[in-house]
């Protein structure tokens, strides 16, 4: 399991407990079931549909977790995968940094 899920993981239980929701208020919010938002919040790479509906329910902007996992995050048979080894800088790291900074309220 890649780190920058872990990391997603992170974001997704912190913004969920400052809004005051349980899972259950998020899967109902995402309209996915509790156990997609377990998963996502163990850090298991969900199918990419049940990801964006998380980040919409999140209030999030659109593309905000494509940035999280990296652009080498790829789409193979409805699951979200994290390719190895690019490392080239596009400028997006940053971003990635400052969406990560715990002393940044998102809410």
């Amino acid at each position: 399991m890649s780190g920058n899920y872990d990391r997603l993981a992170k974001m997704i239980v912190k913004a969920r407990e400052a809004r005051g929701w349980s899972q259950s208020d998020l899967a109902s919010l995402a309209y996915v079931t509790e156990v997609v938002i377990a998963r996502v919040e163990a850090g298991n790479p969900p199918n990419a549909v049940a990801l964006k509906a998380v980040e919409q329910a999140l209030g999030w902007l659109p593309g905000i977790f494509d940035l999280i996992l990296g652009e080498d995050a790829s789409l193979e048979n409805g699951v979200v995968l994290a390719a190895e080894g690019d490392d080239e800088d596009d400028g997006s790291a940053e971003l990635r940094e400052l969406t990560v900074d715990s002393s940044i309220d998102w809410a």
